[in-house]
């Protein structure tokens, strides 16, 4: 299965090129729910996404949460899962993150609500639910991490570009929705010390991700959730860097689920410091101002410590870095002053320089 997985990513452009997308992705009109919650079995890449910060208020902790479970299937034959799953904990600068490959699918999987479940020596996991209402399990293998959280939807589900599909220019076209605040309670241990959390997580589910994949492309993702206006704002930045070309998009929205879909037009980002990997000498941006023009929005967003970098290790020489962790924001939209917490994800930044 290992070799499959290897192979996969290879087909991807992790390591070599783009692939077309697969004769099964699924392109529809719209994004429908909950149907499109299951698993697209031919698919050549999909993901269920979850990260956010929690609070333990008693011992005045808060840890940072990543959960993310990949399917694949870039040949329609032979489809496989991987589950990724990360823990920040700030006040010490400790990350912990594990990930494991596992078969193609199971039956179960098939039916809704989701019923996700594998186990690999010390390592377990699970994702039950929909619309809004899951409940994750994880069991890290190389630290003694735990964690058991129950979430529900404090927002509606936001059908990006209004009708579910991003387009990413010329590199994909995405089944994209989110739900950007999910009331989380739950508890993690970290190294035998037990925290009973509180907060919100961020819920991203999307499908046909192959060419954002490429290793000609270079992604940035961030998530923001701005608390004195109870709104939510979702940006990504694309880069080729095959002809220089950037792609900038996202989503604005309010405290009564009104959203306003953005392009590269309205979307201006500024990196304005920056941290370099001792162990994949990426050169990652750990601060930046972005301004919203149209909502009257700047805001800057600093990481909580720079070093969040995961490592997927595939076999010799096949090891695939990327950066995703905790930031906060501070700022103003439309003259109000606001505090946000934030995710952001950078993929391929050891091959690119950094923007202007």
């Amino acid at each position: 299965m290992k070799t499959h997985l290897i192979l996969f990513f290879l087909a991807v452009g992790v390591f070599s090129c783009k692939i077309p997308y697969s004769k099964k992705d699924v392109f529809e009109e719209k994004a429908t729910l909950p149907k499109d919650e299951a698993p697209h079995f031919k698919n050549s890449l999909e993901w269920w996404y979850f990260t956010g910060h929690l609070n333990d208020e008693s011992k005045g902790k808060t840890l940072g949460v990543e959960y993310v479970v990949f399917h694949f299937n870039p040949t329609n034959v032979k489809g496989g899962w991987m589950v990724n799953m990360a823990v920040s904990d700030p006040k010490n600068e400790a990350f912990y993150y594990d990930h494991q490959f596992f078969p193609k699918k199971k039956r179960e999987f098939m039916y809704l609500p989701l019923n996700f479940n594998w186990s690999k020596k010390q390592f377990n996991s699970s994702l039950k639910g929909q619309n809004g209402v899951y409940q994750i399990g994880a069991h890290f293998s190389a630290d003694s991490i735990s964690m058991v959280l129950n979430t529900r939807a404090e927002k509606d589900v936001v059908l990006h570009d209004g009708v579910g599909y991003e387009n990413y220019g010329n590199i994909a076209k995405a089944g994209y929705y989110s739900y950007p605040r999910l009331k989380t309670k739950g508890e993690i241990n970290l190294n035998g010390e037990q925290f009973n959390v509180v907060g919100d997580l961020w819920y991203d589910r999307q499908w046909n991700c192959s060419g954002v994949f490429d290793r000609k492309v270079a992604w940035d993702w961030f998530a923001i959730q701005f608390e004195e206006t109870q709104s939510e704002l979702m940006l990504y930045r694309l880069y080729s860097l095959k002809d220089s070309t950037v792609i900038f998009g996202g989503t604005y929205t309010d405290s009564t689920n009104q959203s306003v879909f953005l392009d590269h037009h309205q979307i201006n980002i500024t990196e304005t410091n920056y941290w370099v990997s001792a162990d994949s000498e990426a050169k990652y941006p750990v601060e930046w101002e972005i301004e919203v023009e149209e909502l009257n929005l700047q805001t800057n967003l600093k990481t909580l410590y720079p070093n969040q970098e995961l490592e997927l290790d595939f076999g010799p020489m096949t090891k695939f870095y990327y950066w995703e962790g905790m930031c906060k924001a501070t700022g103003t939209i439309d003259g109000q002053e606001v505090l946000g917490n934030s995710y952001v994800e950078m993929t391929n930044r050891f091959r690119i320089k950094a923007p202007k």
